[in-house]
Protein backbone atom coordinates (compact mmCIF):
# COMPACT_ATOMS: atom_id res chain seq x y z
CA UNK A 1 0.00 0.00 0.00
CA UNK A 2 2.83 2.41 0.81
CA UNK A 3 4.37 1.73 -2.62
CA UNK A 4 1.07 2.61 -4.34
CA UNK A 5 0.77 5.74 -2.21
CA UNK A 6 4.29 6.81 -3.15
CA UNK A 7 3.53 6.30 -6.83
CA UNK A 8 0.26 8.23 -6.71
CA UNK A 9 1.82 11.12 -4.81
CA UNK A 10 5.02 11.32 -6.85
CA UNK A 11 5.77 14.19 -9.20
CA UNK A 12 6.90 11.71 -11.84
CA UNK A 13 3.47 10.04 -11.87
CA UNK A 14 1.76 13.40 -12.22
CA UNK A 15 4.04 14.39 -15.10
CA UNK A 16 3.33 11.11 -16.88
CA UNK A 17 -0.43 11.64 -16.59
CA UNK A 18 -0.14 15.29 -17.62
CA UNK A 19 2.07 14.43 -20.59
CA UNK A 20 -0.37 11.78 -21.82
CA UNK A 21 -3.35 14.11 -21.52
CA UNK A 22 -1.58 17.11 -23.05
CA UNK A 23 -0.09 15.07 -25.90
CA UNK A 24 -3.49 13.62 -26.76
CA UNK A 25 -5.06 17.09 -26.63
CA UNK A 26 -2.24 18.59 -28.70
CA UNK A 27 -2.62 16.00 -31.44
CA UNK A 28 -6.42 16.14 -31.47
CA UNK A 29 -6.76 19.90 -31.54
CA UNK A 30 -3.81 20.39 -33.88
CA UNK A 31 -5.58 18.20 -36.41
CA UNK A 32 -8.86 19.98 -35.77
CA UNK A 33 -7.46 23.50 -36.18
CA UNK A 34 -4.92 22.86 -38.89
CA UNK A 35 -6.14 23.83 -42.36
CA UNK A 36 -3.52 25.00 -44.85
CA UNK A 37 -5.63 27.41 -46.94
CA UNK A 38 -7.69 30.42 -45.85
CA UNK A 39 -10.73 29.28 -47.82
CA UNK A 40 -10.93 26.04 -45.84
CA UNK A 41 -13.58 25.74 -43.16
CA UNK A 42 -11.07 25.71 -40.34
CA UNK A 43 -9.61 29.04 -41.37
CA UNK A 44 -12.88 30.93 -41.43
CA UNK A 45 -14.08 29.50 -38.12
CA UNK A 46 -13.74 31.55 -34.94
CA UNK A 47 -10.59 29.78 -33.80
CA UNK A 48 -8.84 32.23 -31.52
CA UNK A 49 -5.34 31.23 -32.52
CA UNK A 50 -6.13 32.15 -36.11
CA UNK A 51 -7.12 35.60 -34.85
CA UNK A 52 -3.94 35.88 -32.78
CA UNK A 53 -1.71 34.73 -35.62
CA UNK A 54 -3.37 37.10 -38.09
CA UNK A 55 -2.74 39.94 -35.63
CA UNK A 56 0.95 39.18 -35.66
CA UNK A 57 0.92 38.89 -39.44
CA UNK A 58 -0.78 42.26 -39.87
CA UNK A 59 1.45 43.91 -37.32
CA UNK A 60 4.60 42.78 -39.12
CA UNK A 61 3.33 44.40 -42.30
CA UNK A 62 2.49 47.47 -40.26
CA UNK A 63 5.63 47.78 -38.13
CA UNK A 64 8.28 45.64 -39.83
CA UNK A 65 7.69 45.79 -43.59
CA UNK A 66 11.21 44.49 -44.26
CA UNK A 67 10.28 41.22 -42.55
CA UNK A 68 7.05 40.82 -44.51
CA UNK A 69 8.94 39.70 -47.61
CA UNK A 70 10.64 36.92 -45.68
CA UNK A 71 7.51 34.95 -44.82
CA UNK A 72 7.78 31.17 -45.05
CA UNK A 73 4.45 30.81 -46.88
CA UNK A 74 4.38 30.06 -50.60
CA UNK A 75 3.17 32.82 -53.01
CA UNK A 76 -0.21 31.16 -53.56
CA UNK A 77 -0.80 30.98 -49.81
CA UNK A 78 0.16 34.60 -49.28
CA UNK A 79 -2.09 35.73 -52.13
CA UNK A 80 -5.07 33.95 -50.58
CA UNK A 81 -4.19 35.26 -47.13
CA UNK A 82 -4.02 38.84 -48.38
CA UNK A 83 -7.32 38.31 -50.12
CA UNK A 84 -8.78 37.21 -46.80
CA UNK A 85 -7.34 39.86 -44.49
CA UNK A 86 -7.61 42.65 -47.07
CA UNK A 87 -5.02 44.39 -49.23
CA UNK A 88 -4.91 47.56 -47.15
CA UNK A 89 -1.93 47.28 -44.80
CA UNK A 90 -1.75 50.97 -43.92
CA UNK A 91 -3.82 50.27 -40.79
CA UNK A 92 -3.75 47.20 -38.63
CA UNK A 93 -7.30 47.64 -37.36
CA UNK A 94 -9.84 48.19 -40.09
CA UNK A 95 -13.58 47.74 -39.59
CA UNK A 96 -13.88 46.41 -43.12
CA UNK A 97 -11.51 43.53 -42.39
CA UNK A 98 -12.02 40.36 -40.34
CA UNK A 99 -8.96 41.37 -38.33
CA UNK A 100 -11.08 44.12 -36.84
CA UNK A 101 -12.43 41.49 -34.46
CA UNK A 102 -9.03 41.17 -32.78
CA UNK A 103 -10.22 42.26 -29.35
CA UNK A 104 -6.87 42.23 -27.61
CA UNK A 105 -4.36 44.93 -26.86
CA UNK A 106 -1.61 46.00 -29.29
CA UNK A 107 0.90 44.53 -26.82
CA UNK A 108 -0.80 41.16 -27.26
CA UNK A 109 -0.49 41.54 -31.03
CA UNK A 110 3.22 42.29 -30.65
CA UNK A 111 3.53 39.17 -28.52
CA UNK A 112 2.28 37.19 -31.52
CA UNK A 113 4.83 38.61 -33.98
CA UNK A 114 7.30 35.72 -33.50
CA UNK A 115 4.50 33.22 -34.14
CA UNK A 116 3.52 35.03 -37.32
CA UNK A 117 7.03 34.37 -38.62
CA UNK A 118 6.33 30.64 -38.36
CA UNK A 119 4.37 28.85 -41.07
CA UNK A 120 0.65 28.88 -40.35
CA UNK A 121 -1.07 26.76 -39.35
CA UNK A 122 0.89 23.57 -38.76
CA UNK A 123 4.21 24.76 -37.34
CA UNK A 124 2.79 27.82 -35.62
CA UNK A 125 0.20 25.69 -33.82
CA UNK A 126 2.87 23.25 -32.63
CA UNK A 127 4.89 26.07 -31.08
CA UNK A 128 1.76 27.65 -29.58
CA UNK A 129 0.62 24.37 -28.01
CA UNK A 130 4.10 23.77 -26.59
CA UNK A 131 4.01 27.25 -25.03
CA UNK A 132 0.57 26.63 -23.49
CA UNK A 133 1.69 23.30 -22.03
CA UNK A 134 4.80 24.89 -20.55
CA UNK A 135 2.71 27.73 -19.10
CA UNK A 136 0.25 25.35 -17.44
CA UNK A 137 3.02 23.13 -16.08
CA UNK A 138 4.83 26.15 -14.66
CA UNK A 139 1.60 27.50 -13.13
CA UNK A 140 0.79 24.17 -11.46
CA UNK A 141 4.22 23.58 -9.99
CA UNK A 142 4.89 27.16 -8.91
CA UNK A 143 1.47 27.36 -7.27
CA UNK A 144 1.99 24.06 -5.45
CA UNK A 145 5.49 24.98 -4.37
CA UNK A 146 4.53 28.36 -2.93
CA UNK A 147 1.43 27.03 -1.15
CA UNK A 148 3.37 24.07 0.25
CA UNK A 149 6.08 26.36 1.57
CA UNK A 150 3.65 28.78 3.22
CA UNK A 151 1.51 26.07 4.81
CA UNK A 152 4.33 23.59 5.56
CA UNK A 153 2.65 20.72 3.73
CA UNK A 154 3.72 17.10 3.69
CA UNK A 155 4.48 15.27 0.44
CA UNK A 156 0.98 13.78 0.42
CA UNK A 157 -0.67 17.15 1.01
CA UNK A 158 1.43 18.75 -1.74
CA UNK A 159 0.20 16.08 -4.10
CA UNK A 160 -3.42 16.82 -3.19
CA UNK A 161 -2.90 20.52 -3.91
CA UNK A 162 -1.21 19.77 -7.24
CA UNK A 163 -3.92 17.38 -8.40
CA UNK A 164 -6.69 19.71 -7.17
CA UNK A 165 -5.29 22.63 -9.15
CA UNK A 166 -4.94 20.42 -12.22
CA UNK A 167 -8.47 19.04 -12.00
CA UNK A 168 -9.91 22.52 -11.42
CA UNK A 169 -8.16 23.73 -14.58
CA UNK A 170 -8.43 20.64 -16.81
CA UNK A 171 -11.71 21.34 -18.60
CA UNK A 172 -10.76 24.92 -19.27
CA UNK A 173 -7.24 23.99 -20.33
CA UNK A 174 -8.73 21.69 -22.95
CA UNK A 175 -11.09 24.47 -24.03
CA UNK A 176 -8.13 26.86 -24.40
CA UNK A 177 -6.38 24.26 -26.52
CA UNK A 178 -9.51 23.74 -28.59
CA UNK A 179 -9.60 27.36 -29.73
CA UNK A 180 -5.96 28.29 -29.21
CA UNK A 181 -6.71 30.91 -26.54
CA UNK A 182 -4.17 32.66 -24.32
CA UNK A 183 -5.97 32.06 -21.01
CA UNK A 184 -3.40 29.46 -19.91
CA UNK A 185 -0.71 32.15 -20.09
CA UNK A 186 -2.89 34.56 -18.09
CA UNK A 187 -3.42 31.82 -15.50
CA UNK A 188 0.36 31.71 -15.06
CA UNK A 189 0.34 35.49 -14.61
CA UNK A 190 -2.25 35.06 -11.84
CA UNK A 191 -0.08 32.51 -10.06
CA UNK A 192 2.86 34.93 -10.12
CA UNK A 193 0.58 37.76 -9.01
CA UNK A 194 -0.61 35.61 -6.09
CA UNK A 195 2.96 35.03 -4.95
CA UNK A 196 3.72 38.76 -5.09
CA UNK A 197 0.49 39.65 -3.28
CA UNK A 198 0.95 37.09 -0.51
CA UNK A 199 4.55 38.24 -0.11
CA UNK A 200 3.36 41.87 0.14
CA UNK A 201 5.43 42.89 -2.87
CA UNK A 202 2.84 45.34 -4.14
CA UNK A 203 4.99 46.86 -6.87
CA UNK A 204 5.66 43.48 -8.50
CA UNK A 205 2.04 42.48 -7.99
CA UNK A 206 0.87 45.65 -9.70
CA UNK A 207 3.09 45.04 -12.73
CA UNK A 208 1.80 41.48 -13.04
CA UNK A 209 -1.76 42.73 -12.77
CA UNK A 210 -1.02 45.23 -15.54
CA UNK A 211 0.00 42.30 -17.75
CA UNK A 212 -3.23 40.53 -16.87
CA UNK A 213 -5.25 43.61 -17.83
CA UNK A 214 -3.49 43.88 -21.19
CA UNK A 215 -4.68 40.36 -22.00
CA UNK A 216 -8.02 40.43 -20.14
CA UNK A 217 -9.29 43.98 -19.42
CA UNK A 218 -12.45 42.71 -17.71
CA UNK A 219 -10.37 42.27 -14.53
CA UNK A 220 -10.07 46.07 -14.25
CA UNK A 221 -12.79 46.34 -11.52
CA UNK A 222 -10.57 44.21 -9.26
CA UNK A 223 -8.38 47.27 -8.78
CA UNK A 224 -11.31 48.85 -6.91
CA UNK A 225 -11.17 46.06 -4.35
CA UNK A 226 -7.42 46.41 -3.87
CA UNK A 227 -7.84 50.17 -3.50
CA UNK A 228 -10.54 49.71 -0.85
CA UNK A 229 -8.32 47.12 0.84
CA UNK A 230 -5.59 49.75 1.21
CA UNK A 231 -3.23 48.37 -1.46
CA UNK A 232 -2.54 51.78 -2.97
CA UNK A 233 0.96 50.93 -4.15
CA UNK A 234 -0.38 47.87 -5.98
CA UNK A 235 -3.10 49.90 -7.69
CA UNK A 236 -0.67 52.65 -8.67
CA UNK A 237 1.85 50.11 -9.98
CA UNK A 238 -0.86 48.36 -11.97
CA UNK A 239 -2.13 51.56 -13.57
CA UNK A 240 1.37 52.89 -14.23
CA UNK A 241 2.48 49.53 -15.59
CA UNK A 242 -0.59 49.35 -17.81
CA UNK A 243 0.14 52.76 -19.32
CA UNK A 244 3.85 52.07 -19.81
CA UNK A 245 3.26 48.64 -21.33
CA UNK A 246 0.46 49.96 -23.54
CA UNK A 247 2.86 52.44 -25.09
CA UNK A 248 5.79 50.01 -25.20
CA UNK A 249 5.22 49.42 -28.95
CA UNK A 250 6.04 53.10 -29.49
CA UNK A 251 9.70 52.20 -29.01
CA UNK A 252 9.49 50.29 -32.29
CA UNK A 253 6.73 51.99 -34.30
CA UNK A 254 6.67 55.51 -32.86
CA UNK A 255 4.21 57.28 -30.58
CA UNK A 256 1.69 58.28 -33.26
CA UNK A 257 1.22 54.74 -34.56
CA UNK A 258 1.11 53.33 -31.04
CA UNK A 259 -1.54 55.86 -30.06
CA UNK A 260 -3.59 54.98 -33.13
CA UNK A 261 -3.46 51.29 -32.25
CA UNK A 262 -4.65 52.01 -28.72
CA UNK A 263 -7.55 54.11 -29.97
CA UNK A 264 -8.52 51.36 -32.38
CA UNK A 265 -8.37 48.82 -29.54
CA UNK A 266 -10.82 50.88 -27.49
CA UNK A 267 -13.04 51.15 -30.54
CA UNK A 268 -12.94 47.39 -31.01
CA UNK A 269 -13.93 46.79 -27.39
CA UNK A 270 -16.79 49.28 -27.66
CA UNK A 271 -18.03 47.40 -30.71
CA UNK A 272 -17.32 43.78 -29.89
CA UNK A 273 -18.28 43.50 -26.21
CA UNK A 274 -21.88 44.73 -26.70
CA UNK A 275 -22.17 42.58 -29.83
CA UNK A 276 -21.20 39.44 -27.88
CA UNK A 277 -22.80 40.13 -24.53
CA UNK A 278 -26.06 38.37 -25.48
CA UNK A 279 -24.25 35.28 -26.75
CA UNK A 280 -25.88 32.19 -25.22
CA UNK A 281 -22.41 30.84 -24.41
CA UNK A 282 -21.87 33.69 -21.94
CA UNK A 283 -21.25 32.02 -18.55
CA UNK A 284 -21.73 35.14 -16.42
CA UNK A 285 -24.28 35.12 -13.60
CA UNK A 286 -24.93 38.74 -14.53
CA UNK A 287 -25.92 37.61 -18.03
CA UNK A 288 -28.12 34.82 -16.70
CA UNK A 289 -30.03 37.13 -14.34
CA UNK A 290 -30.14 40.04 -16.79
CA UNK A 291 -31.45 37.87 -19.61
CA UNK A 292 -34.43 36.82 -17.49
CA UNK A 293 -35.06 40.37 -16.28
CA UNK A 294 -35.31 41.48 -19.92
CA UNK A 295 -38.41 39.30 -20.24
CA UNK A 296 -40.29 41.91 -18.19
CA UNK A 297 -41.69 44.60 -20.46
CA UNK A 298 -41.12 47.35 -17.88
CA UNK A 299 -37.40 46.55 -17.79
CA UNK A 300 -37.08 46.03 -21.54
CA UNK A 301 -38.71 49.37 -22.32
CA UNK A 302 -36.55 51.39 -19.94
CA UNK A 303 -33.01 50.06 -20.50
CA UNK A 304 -31.05 48.16 -23.13
CA UNK A 305 -29.73 44.69 -22.39
CA UNK A 306 -26.13 45.92 -22.49
CA UNK A 307 -26.86 48.75 -20.05
CA UNK A 308 -28.73 46.42 -17.72
CA UNK A 309 -25.90 43.89 -17.71
CA UNK A 310 -23.26 46.51 -16.93
CA UNK A 311 -25.41 47.99 -14.15
CA UNK A 312 -26.05 44.57 -12.65
CA UNK A 313 -22.41 43.57 -12.99
CA UNK A 314 -21.25 46.73 -11.23
CA UNK A 315 -23.82 46.35 -8.43
CA UNK A 316 -23.06 42.66 -7.83
CA UNK A 317 -19.31 43.28 -7.90
CA UNK A 318 -19.40 46.19 -5.45
CA UNK A 319 -21.69 44.21 -3.13
CA UNK A 320 -19.35 41.20 -3.24
CA UNK A 321 -16.32 43.39 -2.55
CA UNK A 322 -18.13 44.97 0.41
CA UNK A 323 -18.95 41.55 1.88
CA UNK A 324 -15.35 40.39 1.44
CA UNK A 325 -14.00 43.53 3.12
CA UNK A 326 -16.47 43.10 6.00
CA UNK A 327 -15.42 39.45 6.33
CA UNK A 328 -11.78 40.55 6.45
CA UNK A 329 -12.50 43.08 9.17
CA UNK A 330 -14.68 40.69 11.19
CA UNK A 331 -11.92 38.07 11.20
CA UNK A 332 -9.21 40.68 11.90
CA UNK A 333 -7.30 39.25 8.98
CA UNK A 334 -5.44 42.36 7.82
CA UNK A 335 -2.09 40.80 8.70
CA UNK A 336 -3.05 37.18 8.09
CA UNK A 337 -0.91 35.72 5.32
CA UNK A 338 -3.37 32.89 4.62
CA UNK A 339 -6.20 35.40 4.16
CA UNK A 340 -4.34 36.91 1.21
CA UNK A 341 -4.71 33.55 -0.54
CA UNK A 342 -8.44 33.78 0.13
CA UNK A 343 -8.58 37.37 -1.10
CA UNK A 344 -7.01 36.68 -4.47
CA UNK A 345 -9.09 33.53 -4.91
CA UNK A 346 -12.36 35.32 -4.21
CA UNK A 347 -11.47 38.35 -6.35
CA UNK A 348 -10.93 35.95 -9.26
CA UNK A 349 -14.23 34.18 -8.62
CA UNK A 350 -16.16 37.44 -8.17
CA UNK A 351 -14.86 38.71 -11.51
CA UNK A 352 -15.76 35.48 -13.30
CA UNK A 353 -19.24 35.45 -11.77
CA UNK A 354 -20.27 39.05 -12.29
CA UNK A 355 -18.42 40.40 -15.30
CA UNK A 356 -21.06 41.03 -18.00
CA UNK A 357 -19.24 38.77 -20.47
CA UNK A 358 -17.31 35.62 -19.50
CA UNK A 359 -16.38 32.70 -21.75
CA UNK A 360 -15.79 29.11 -20.65
CA UNK A 361 -12.02 29.30 -21.24
CA UNK A 362 -11.74 32.15 -18.71
CA UNK A 363 -12.52 29.77 -15.87
CA UNK A 364 -9.04 28.28 -16.09
CA UNK A 365 -8.18 31.04 -13.63
CA UNK A 366 -9.92 28.83 -11.05
CA UNK A 367 -6.59 27.04 -10.88
CA UNK A 368 -5.72 29.45 -8.05
CA UNK A 369 -8.88 29.12 -5.91
CA UNK A 370 -8.93 25.37 -6.66
CA UNK A 371 -5.47 24.88 -5.14
CA UNK A 372 -6.18 27.24 -2.23
CA UNK A 373 -9.46 25.46 -1.45
CA UNK A 374 -7.62 22.15 -1.31
CA UNK A 375 -5.17 23.29 1.36
CA UNK A 376 -7.81 25.22 3.32
CA UNK A 377 -10.12 22.20 3.47
CA UNK A 378 -7.27 19.95 4.59
CA UNK A 379 -6.60 22.34 7.48
CA UNK A 380 -10.26 22.81 8.37
CA UNK A 381 -12.55 21.33 11.00
CA UNK A 382 -15.97 19.84 10.14
CA UNK A 383 -15.18 19.21 6.47
CA UNK A 384 -18.45 17.47 5.54
CA UNK A 385 -20.20 20.47 3.99
CA UNK A 386 -16.99 21.59 2.36
CA UNK A 387 -16.58 18.22 0.63
CA UNK A 388 -20.17 18.48 -0.61
CA UNK A 389 -19.50 22.00 -1.90
CA UNK A 390 -16.35 20.86 -3.72
CA UNK A 391 -18.25 17.91 -5.22
CA UNK A 392 -20.96 20.28 -6.46
CA UNK A 393 -18.31 22.59 -7.89
CA UNK A 394 -16.71 19.70 -9.72
CA UNK A 395 -20.08 18.45 -10.99
CA UNK A 396 -21.39 21.79 -12.20
CA UNK A 397 -18.17 23.39 -13.41
CA UNK A 398 -15.91 20.58 -14.57
CA UNK A 399 -18.28 17.83 -15.71
CA UNK A 400 -21.72 19.22 -16.67
CA UNK A 401 -21.98 20.18 -20.32
CA UNK A 402 -18.97 18.12 -21.46
CA UNK A 403 -18.87 14.89 -23.45
CA UNK A 404 -19.26 13.04 -20.15
CA UNK A 405 -22.84 14.33 -19.81
CA UNK A 406 -23.79 14.54 -23.48
CA UNK A 407 -25.94 11.44 -23.02
CA UNK A 408 -28.15 13.38 -20.60
CA UNK A 409 -30.51 15.40 -22.85
CA UNK A 410 -31.30 18.04 -20.24
CA UNK A 411 -27.62 18.79 -19.66
CA UNK A 412 -26.50 18.55 -23.28
CA UNK A 413 -29.15 20.93 -24.65
CA UNK A 414 -29.52 23.51 -21.90
CA UNK A 415 -27.86 26.90 -22.08
CA UNK A 416 -27.21 27.56 -18.43
CA UNK A 417 -24.44 29.26 -16.46
CA UNK A 418 -23.55 25.94 -14.83
CA UNK A 419 -19.83 26.69 -14.59
CA UNK A 420 -20.49 29.94 -12.73
CA UNK A 421 -22.95 28.16 -10.41
CA UNK A 422 -20.24 25.65 -9.60
CA UNK A 423 -17.85 28.50 -8.83
CA UNK A 424 -20.32 29.69 -6.17
CA UNK A 425 -19.85 26.37 -4.36
CA UNK A 426 -16.07 26.70 -4.69
CA UNK A 427 -16.31 30.15 -3.08
CA UNK A 428 -18.38 28.67 -0.26
CA UNK A 429 -15.79 25.95 0.33
CA UNK A 430 -13.07 28.60 0.50
CA UNK A 431 -14.88 30.86 2.95
CA UNK A 432 -16.19 28.01 5.08
CA UNK A 433 -12.83 26.27 5.37
CA UNK A 434 -11.03 29.52 6.21
CA UNK A 435 -13.59 30.27 8.93
CA UNK A 436 -13.17 26.77 10.39
CA UNK A 437 -9.42 26.51 9.99
CA UNK A 438 -7.35 24.91 12.73
CA UNK A 439 -5.44 27.66 14.50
Amino acid sequence: MSVIKKILTSVVFFLIVFTLISAAADLYYHHRLMHPKPEDKGWTCRCDFRVYWTAGYKLINYAFPALAAQYPEDPEYREKLEEYVGPNKARVYDTSEPFYHFRYSPVTAFFMVPFALITYPANALVVWFILLNIALTAALFLLTRWISSDFNLSAGARSIVLWSAFMAALRFYLMSMAVGQSDVIVALFFVIFLAAYVGENEAAGGIMFALILLFKPFFLPALLYFLLAGKKKLVFSALAGFVVLSFAPAVVIGFDKAWMLLKDWVGILNFSVPSQILNYKNQSITYFIGKHLMNFSAVKSSVSAEQLFFILGAAFTVLAYSVLLYFKKAHMAANDRSFRYLEVSLVIIITLLFSPLVWVAHFIYLIVPGAVAAVFVMKSRDRGRQYVALALFFGFSVIAGTDITKFVPVLSKMHFANIAVGAFFLAYALVSSYSRRKL
